[in-house]
């Protein structure tokens, strides 16, 4: 597997340091003097920077300043999520926040829909990590009422240490368009930012762009080989303790042409992956200090880190948006043409029916499509907390919602299809959640449910197949006596309680008229549901159908 791999680590670090993006961001903190200034760059970016005192930084290179659990922080509870809903987080780093919180907030008003760049070197770096995690977060709630004008930050440090533990980490990590904008400038010879390294609960967040002073450059993603440079860094810089100038360092790294090749340890018959991260060491000034094994152990966590990162782009929400789209639209011709085969639903669970232009197969993959992608970002917004969780709902739940009522029934049918019975308790999680959310919105509408007086093209309740088809298997066990323990006044109240529940769906105009298509599930248990019952039965439901009122329910 890993022959089929290679690290583009120093590519990643040749595109960074093309752009006037870096030099940019530490020019306007070398021009910064007070805590924070908003600077516009020559090449027309908004630059706001943060600076934090050397004496500051001085005490915090002494020691004495360490982690700190969130639970007794509100000012940072808008990083917290359902599943990491606590997390440590270095104190330095709070009180700094602390301390601008009041400016930091009328930042965030004014700024939420211009394009940042956000950025901070040493401790300065960590009141950038944090604005930028809450303006991301102002984002999310504007983007969940509707806004469209929002602008996404991207936060550049330089010479920053580590912010906090796993649970911080894997709480920003739960939000893709979050994690995705942090880089983090270290030079080799900065003590600061190596002041965290691997024997700490510290871990690192974003991607790592390591370079050195001869000209060296190259980007890190995966945590572990990132914390094993700044390792080598911590060994190189012992007894430091002087504040680290990027400037130098940056016009060396503008000024080097990449040497493109197998680092010199005469190792010709590396694989790929290995001579990437062996390259990748060397550019960051540290190749020398790293043990055979530990470049093993490197090569052994990228091809993880690669194989996750495959399973997510496949999913990623917003590559697979176009998709989902033309999946979507797949089986909404789907169910029109169908309809003169009885439905969509009989359709898709007989597959010996001609299915004209379209086959089963192209169907289901366009089927399981959907599926995948909503499960995710279900699951996505489920394990954040209940308050962000509800602002972004109303984005997206829409869409959701006849997801699930175009998409559910074809579950059920090819459930029914293998011969089980019982869909309702073997429910996808997704579905309950979808509906459940579904149901909170109509209920916070100040409209409240909406009264019609014509058909709904799609049946409001996406599970009104799995009750045809309970209703079908009662029926026939009634029918048949399939067994003599039957309790038959219990099936025929089932029955019963069924035709209530359908004709109460019909009076609100809340199924398709598609249910009534000749040589549906539904009509098929109506004919046998009639026969059973005798032409002297009466009920609403039954005069209703004798009538065949249904030919005019649209």
């Amino acid at each position: 597997m890993s022959k089929l791999m290679f690290s583009s680590g120093v590519e990643l670090g040749k595109f960074l340091v093309s752009i006037d993006v870096i030099p940019d961001a530490y020019q306007a903190i070398s021009e910064t003097y007070l805590p924070y200034e908003l600077r516009t760059s020559r090449s027309g970016n908004n630059i706001l920077a943060f600076k934090c005192s050397s004496e500051y930084t001085a005490g915090f290179l002494n020691g004495g300043i360490d982690l700190v659990s969130s639970e007794k922080l509100p000012v940072v509870d808008f990083i917290s999520t359902k599943v990491n809903s606590s997390f440590s987080i270095n104190e330095a780093a709070v009180e700094l926040f602390q301390h601008l919180d009041y400016d930091l907030k009328e930042l965030e008003k004014k700024h939420i829909n211009t394009s940042l760049i956000i950025t901070g070197s040493g401790l300065g770096g960590y009141l950038a990590i944090l604005f930028t995690l809450r303006l991301h977060h102002a984002i999310d709630v504007e983007e969940s009422n509707g806004s469209k004008i929002t602008r996404r930050p991207i936060c550049i440090t330089f010479g920053s240490p580590i912010i906090g533990d796993g649970r911080f980490q894997h709480a920003i990590a739960e939000r893709p368009q979050w994690k995705s904008t942090f880089l983090n400038v270290v030079a080799k010879k900065d003590p600061l930012a190596s002041f965290f390294s691997s024997n700490t609960p510290y871990k690192p967040l974003g991607t790592y762009l390591f370079c050195t002073e001869s000209g060296g450059y190259t980007t890190f993603e995966d945590q572990d080989s990132i914390l094993q440079v700044l390792d080598s860094m911590k060994l190189l810089n012992a007894g430091n303790l002087r504040i680290y100038d990027y400037a130098n360092v940056l016009r060396s790294i503008r000024r080097k042409v990449l040497y493109r090749g197998i680092s010199e340890s005469n190792k010709f018959n590396l694989n790929p992956l290995r001579k990437g991260i062996t390259l990748q060491l060397k550019e960051a000034g540290v190749l020398n200090h790293t043990e055979d094994y530990e470049i093993e152990e490197m090569e052994k966590k990228q091809i993880e880190m690669i194989r996750r990162k495959n399973m997510v782009n496949a999913y990623m929400p917003v590559k697979m948006l176009n998709d989902v789209k033309i999946s979507l639209t797949y089986m909404e011709w789907y169910m029109r043409t169908m309809r003169k085969k009885g439905g969509y639903y009989d359709a898709y669970k007989d597959i010996t029916r001609n299915h004209m232009k379209i086959t089963h197969q192209e169907i289901a993959i366009h089927h399981g499509r959907l599926v995948i992608y909503w499960r995710k970002l279900v699951e996505e917004k489920n394990r954040m907390t209940q308050k962000e969780s509800a602002m972004l709902r109303k984005r997206w739940l829409l869409g959701g919602t006849n997801y699930r009522r175009i998409v559910e029934p074809l579950d059920i049918a090819e459930y029914y299809r293998k011969g089980q019975t019982n869909y309702m308790k073997y429910r996808s999680n997704h579905y309950i959640l979808l509906e459940k959310w579904s149901d909170e919105g109509k209920m916070n509408s100040i409209y409240g449910k909406e009264k019609r007086n014509k058909a709904v093209s799609l049946t409001e309740d996406s599970c009104f197949w799995a009750h045809v088809e309970e209703a079908l298997i009662s029926l026939q066990n009634l029918v048949n006596r399939w067994s003599a323990n039957i309790n038959i006044p219990t099936i025929e109240q089932k029955l019963e309680n069924f035709e209530a529940y359908v004709m109460h769906e019909i009076k609100s105009y809340s199924v398709s008229p598609d249910i009534f298509l000749e040589g549906s599930s539904f009509m098929k248990w109506w004919d046998e549901y009639k026969e059973h019952k005798g032409t002297a039965y009466a009920s609403k439901f039954a005069q209703f159908m004798n009538d065949k009122r249904y030919k005019s329910y649209y």
